[in-house]
């Protein structure tokens, strides 16, 4: 059996000065790959707001929807940050995706 290598950025996504990085992830998601991407992405934002100490707030609002011929489920998201008079930007400076777990890990960094 093969082991897998991570990124070395993701146990040490740094920080140096001004710049901050984080590692957001998250399994497989039932609405596909882009929407996996997006909730990483969030988990890192959510990362920097904590060390930068700014205010993230998150809202998820799930429904579920029955037919006859089967089940639609639809995710809305919304997030709301809020600074002190400064504006917090980032950027996504890798990805990976276990091959095994097919957890994708979202490496962000501010400055």
């Amino acid at each position: 059996m093969e082991t897998v290598k991570t990124p070395p950025w993701i146990l040490n996504p740094s920080r140096s000065g001004d710049v901050v990085g984080s590692v957001g992830s998250c399994r497989p998601h039932i609405n596909g790959f882009n929407a996996q991407r997006m909730v990483a992405i969030r988990r890192g934002l959510d990362e920097i707001a904590v060390l930068k100490k700014v205010t993230i707030s998150n809202v998820a609002l799930m429904g579920t929807v029955g037919s006859r011929a089967g089940t639609k489920t639809s995710l809305e998201s919304w997030s709301f940050q809020t600074v002190d008079k400064q504006t917090v930007t980032a950027f996504v400076k890798a990805s990976w995706k276990d091959p095994v777990t097919e957890e994708l890990f979202v490496w962000v960094v501010s400055k």
